[in-house]
């Protein structure tokens, strides 16, 4: 940690002296409590409401129960203020006796006597909630009420959170998945659920795919962009945490959705069928119950072009006379006619009121997303075959010969499951103090039952290509049959089995307790926490030779596609531009590969090595105490504090020693021990009754990816380069500064402005090196890939947000609305290694500018929105041996539509489109972005738009 250990020393003492001088006053005075609720006038909590004592600026917020508690209130007569933006302030008096709680509850109206008019009930209630709950929280954070989350067609968190200011998404066939904050990758980040930090069921890394969840599950998400001690400090980025519904006082819940629709590719339907029920029970309420069930069925299509390319330092066996190539090796046309995702959940908590300052709760889930695809690829192979040869190049064109092509099939199903479950309680005492506890587990996994890819060729042909249209590069056959079965023979055969499980156990405890120091009150808070972690991936990779044997349709190698290939003329893609060519039925390769096992000759050597290389075990505990302070003077309030988290792993993996045809393979181990220093300061000027100016200084860190952290070993057989894990790895770490300028309106609404800089240290990338003479890495390898630590990296920028209705425009019109923000990052890494001297790095993820537009119109029961995310471009991945082998994702600019009617009471009829404008997933290698007309993308993914409407009911 930066300069850890001499800040950490003064914090330690800051905050040693603070709770000594705080222990020192507790018992000066005659003091009570007030205490209370603040609701609406349907009696609905208000979470977020500011709380203000007398004539102070400062004061506490209600919780998303609407609940409050102001303690250490001096005797006598008191004026309680309560400010909601979106409602008018209300002043209770009440009178404070020592010892004694003093009731102050509010029912707050609305500050603008139109709104209930103009706009469609219960959003703009959703939109106060979360803007209230962002103005009155501690550090810097966005937070999204469940109702704006369904405002514009988002199915999964990863969308919804796509619109927040700071934030873009990774999307995979169209749909978002990873999040990214602040222009760091989604491996920098954290997600939690009710503070619990839920395990991933990917295979390497530590990102959670968001798009496993459905976005009804949220009640609310808050994103902290900066970090308090009471947070796991593991979020160099930023942590999402996702607030599941409870049941509320006063009036029981029901949502009902029910709608379908269609992909416009492909023709696919939609599903989407969900509900909410909650209710509290008994006479005095103390009992609360909420269930929620969701299930998502999308099925999608998409197809694309796809490559690789050769370079000077890359030149692929070219010709002599061809040394400066920079020409494709490899071309794809890729068609996903199946891509039939799910997406079912099931949450529930229960609450119990133990009395009117305890409580305990029970929560839990259950998400799965399925993804059951089939791919059909056609691959032009230029550099295919020992004799290949670039005969021209040019900018836009090239031919070669003795080149290869493909058609290979693939067939694949992956399931991912994430299960959580947690129970917690809350205590307060009569004079402030605090108690809140949880134990929980959060489990996911991920299975990969059976995944064919079976693959035929065609040798000596001459290929050429034409990539002077950027919108359709090409490439075409001289010598050879593009679409005639029978001159490919079988290639290859691979079978896949991979089961992926990571399961967590995590507890904490917290402790607060009420303090005075001079004109600053506020609190102590302490706590501990833990979390162990297990994690398993296993690989079994069956590799099968070219050989086949005898079988059920009497094939030969040279005779075994036309058997299985049944479709008269070439697929078409691209609304008919592109010729995929006939392909393989799926159906009968599953039937003739599961009734002919017998006629594939296993390749023992490759399959050991292969499955080997993805198979290994992570064992994680990190323990973490913290202490820090809340105070408040005036306008002024200072959030400073110490964290402290030791982190032991114990890691195995499986190593392969080749002799000839022959692989043993035995277990290695590796293990780490660390501890960290967060210390962090989270300060807030609440200018006036609508203005804060928020700033922050923070340190947290990322731990290093799982596969990237074992001692693991992946060789290919034949291959000169071998990839392994490093278990000396040390954990990045980062020291941040944040300043940010909120203004909100009385409208439901508002501006705001920040800049932030991040510095840091042992960041991890991928990096290649001559093989050692030690090393047992077969007979092959000379080059080795490996993950190291990389000296600094540093990341800034600015964020600009603005949401307003606009209700003061005459008429019709003042039913707008506008939702707009924008987001500009930069980052230079400093990454030693082959062909990277003096060459300035962006880091992986980091999306230079991201931005929303959203255009809103309630009115009455009309409810209309379009919507326009954009995000620029970013490095994807860093080529372990040369900048010009490293991909970059292009910027994308996708458009979406919505709009409800409400049609009786509680029943609205709801429309969703989404990817209006048809954009396309596009990426290149190296700094080829703009040569030739920059058609030469290897890759070039479409996926059309898609159409959803239905019915809701809520009540």
């Amino acid at each position: 940690m930066l300069r850890a250990s001499r800040v950490g020393r003064v914090f330690a003492a800051a905050l040693t002296l603070l709770v000594a001088q705080a222990r020192a006053v507790a018992a000066q005075g005659e003091t009570g409590v007030i205490a209370g609720v603040v609701t609406d006038p349907a009696g609905r909590p208000l979470g977020g409401a500011l709380v203000q004592l007398d004539d102070s600026r400062s004061g506490a917020a209600t919780g998303r129960d609407g609940a409050y508690r102001l303690v250490r209130v001096p005797v006598g007569s008191r004026r309680v203020t309560f400010k909601y933006i979106g409602y008018e302030p209300t002043t209770v008096t009440v009178t404070v006796k020592a010892g004694e709680v003093a009731t102050a509850n509010a029912q707050l109206v609305n500050a603008i006597a139109k709104l209930s008019v103009i706009l469609v009930e219960g959003q703009v209630a959703g939109q106060a909630a979360a803007l209230n709950q962002q103005r009155t929280a501690g550090n810097i954070a966005s937070v999204i009420d469940n109702e704006l989350v369904g405002r514009l067609p988002d199915p999964n968190l990863a969308e919804a959170l796509a619109r927040v200011p700071g934030i873009a998404v990774v999307r995979d066939q169209g749909e978002g998945r990873f999040v990214q904050i602040r222009g760091t990758n989604a491996d920098l980040n954290s997600m939690s659920l009710n503070g619990m930090r839920v395990s991933t069921p990917e295979q390497a890394n530590r990102q959670l795919p968001m798009d496993v969840i459905p976005a009804d599950q949220a009640a609310a998400i808050q994103i902290s962009k900066t970090l308090t001690p009471e947070m796991d400090a593991d979020a160099i980025g930023g942590n999402v945490n996702i607030v599941t519904r409870t049941a509320r006082a006063g009036q029981p819940l029901l949502n009902i959705t029910s709608a379908g629709g269609r992909n416009s590719l492909g023709g696919g339907a939609l599903v989407n069928l969900g509900f909410n029920a909650g209710k509290r029970l008994g006479k005095s309420e103390k009992f609360g119950a909420m269930f929620g069930g969701t299930f998502y069925s999308n099925e999608r299509a998409s197809q694309n072009v796809e490559g690789d390319w050769c370079s000077q330092t890359r030149n692929c066996g070219v010709a002599p006379s061809l040394t400066s190539l920079d020409a494709p090796n490899l071309f794809e046309y890729r068609d996903y006619p199946q891509v039939n995702r799910q997406r079912n959940g099931l949450n529930g908590t229960l609450d119990y009121l133990l009395g009117e300052r305890s409580k305990i709760t029970l929560r839990g889930t259950w998400n799965r997303f399925s993804d059951d695809e089939q791919r059909f690829r056609t691959r032009f192979r230029f550099r295919g075959g020992g004799g290949s040869r670039w005969t021209q190049v040019t900018p836009d064109s090239g031919i070669t010969t003795g080149s290869q092509m493909d058609r290979d099939v693939r067939l694949r199903e992956v399931i991912q499951d994430i299960y959580t479950a947690q129970l917690g309680g809350e205590h307060v005492a009569s004079d402030g103090r605090t108690l809140d506890w949880m134990v929980g587990t959060s489990r996911a996994s991920e299975e990969r039952p059976d995944v064919l890819t079976l693959s035929f060729r065609q040798s000596g042909m001459t290929l050429g290509y034409n990539f002077a249209d950027a919108d359709r590069p090409r490439a075409h056959v001289s010598v050879g049959s593009f679409d005639d079965p029978t001159r490919f023979s079988y290639n290859s055969f691979t079978r896949e089995v991979r089961n992926t499980s990571d399961n967590d156990i995590s507890t904490r405890v917290n402790v607060s307790w009420p303090v005075t120091l001079g004109r600053w009150t506020g609190a102590i808070k302490a706590g501990l926490a833990a979390r162990i972690k297990d994690r398993e991936n296993i690989l079994n990779t069956t590799v099968y030779t070219n050989a086949l044997g005898t079988n059920s349709l009497n094939a030969t190698s040279a005779t075994l596609m036309r058997s299985l290939v049944t479709e008269t003329a070439g697929r078409k893609l691209f609304d008919g531009d592109y010729n995929l060519g006939r392909h393989l039925n799926p159906g009968l390769v599953r039937s003739f590969i599961n009734g002919n096992a017998s006629a594939f000759t296993i390749d023992a050597l490759n399959s050991a090595v292969t499955s080997a290389g993805g198979t290994y075990t992570v064992g994680e505990n990190v323990y973490a105490g913290y202490l820090m302070a809340t105070l408040d003077a005036g306008p002024i309030r200072l959030i400073p504090g110490l964290r402290i988290e030791a982190t032991n792993t114990d890691n195995t993996a499986k190593r392969v020693a080749i002799a000839g045809s022959t692989a043993t393979v035995t277990d290695v181990s590796g293990s780490t021990n660390y501890a960290n220093v967060f210390p962090s300061l989270n300060a807030t000027w609440r200018v006036d009754e609508y203005t804060n100016i928020k700033a922050a200084v923070t340190t947290s860190l990322v731990r290093p990816q799982f596969r990237d952290m074992v001692p693991y070993v992946n060789i290919q057989v034949g291959q000169q380069t071998a990839t392994i894990g490093n278990p000396d790895l040390k954990a990045t770490t980062a020291l941040a500064f944040d300043l940010m300028l909120e203004r909100y309106f009385r409208s439901v609404g508002f501006v705001a402005a920040g800049v932030f800089y991040k510095d840091l240290t042992n960041f991890i990338f991928p990096t290649s090196r001559p093989r050692l003479a030690e090393e047992p890495l077969g007979a092959d390898a000379t080059i080795v890939v490996q993950p190291v630590n990389g000296p600094t990296a540093k990341l800034y920028g600015f964020e600009l947000a603005w949401q307003q209705n606009l209700t003061f425009l005459p008429g019709l019109l003042s039913g707008l609305g506008l939702n707009a923000n924008y987001t500009y990052t930069k980052s230079d890494a400093d990454i030693p290694g082959l062909g990277r001297s003096g060459v300035t790095t962006p880091l992986p993820g980091q999306t230079g500018n991201a931005g929303n537009l959203g255009v809103f119109y309630d009115r009455g029961p009309l409810s209309l929105r379009v919507g326009a995310n954009y995000s620029g471009k970013f490095l994807s991945t860093i080529n372990p041996t040369t900048p010009e082998g490293d991909t970059r994702t292009r910027e994308r600019l996708q458009w979406d539509a919505s709009g409800s009617f409400r049609i009786a009471r509680g029943i609205k009829f709801f429309a969703e489109a989404i990817n209006l404008s048809n954009t396309p997933l596009r990426a290149y290698v190296g700094d080829r972005e703009n040569r030739g007309g920059g058609g030469d993308d290897p890759s070039y993914e479409f996926y059309k738009p898609w159409v959803m409407a239905g019915l809701k009911f809520e009540r």
